[in-house]
């Protein structure tokens, strides 16, 4: 990353996240949440904790917004947030792992991607169910039954998210090495 595209991308990226952390699978008026993504492709591209805690920190901030206008949303504001965040830092840290490696096939991408995206269920969805207060009673499998059909949704979204970023990616290197 030049010293020139680096505060381009975190830019992009960042407003990326503003704009679609507003629904997890998108709408008639929105589009699905692209959160899993960007901080795979911060970790990736951009690296370093003052990144990774400027996205946290807007990430939160949006979702404090929408629990004071949507209901649904402020039930996700518990104790748990905290697994939340160590759940993106997941992902994040999924990212510097691609960036040691020298090449950046679209099949190492999507395999990186499928396991940080399903690191990120897990912790996120565990922290929920043991923090949240919400779960009394119910056993960890009966709430793994009840989120697993999430999974494919946060999965597919992602995956488009990464496509589209690695597409990107290599329509800039190329347009980079052809002007050199």
């Amino acid at each position: 990353m030049t010293a020139i595209s680096r505060p381009a991308v975190f830019l992009a990226l960042l407003a990326l996240l503003a704009v679609t952390r507003f629904g997890h699978f998108g709408s008639a008026i929105s589009l699905p949440d692209a959160s899993l993504a960007v901080f795979l492709m911060g970790g990736l591209w951009l690296g370093g904790l003052r990144c990774f805690a400027t996205y946290a920190i807007v990430a939160f901030g949006i979702d404090v917004l929408l629990a004071k206008t949507a209901i649904e949303a402020g039930w996700c504001l518990t104790p748990a947030y905290g697994g939340l965040v160590a759940a993106y830092g997941v992902v994040w840290l999924f990212g510097r792992g691609l960036a040691k490696l020298p090449e950046l096939p679209v099949l190492r991408l999507a395999t990186v991607g499928l396991l940080a995206v399903v690191a990120h269920f897990l912790i996120s969805n565990l922290a929920f169910w043991a923090f949240s207060g919400y779960f009394g009673q119910m056993t960890a499998t009966a709430y793994a039954s009840a989120v697993v059909k999430y999974l494919p949704p946060y999965l597919m979204t992602t995956a488009f998210y990464l496509a589209l970023g690695w597409i990107a990616q290599r329509l800039v290197t190329t347009r980079l090495v052809a002007k050199a």
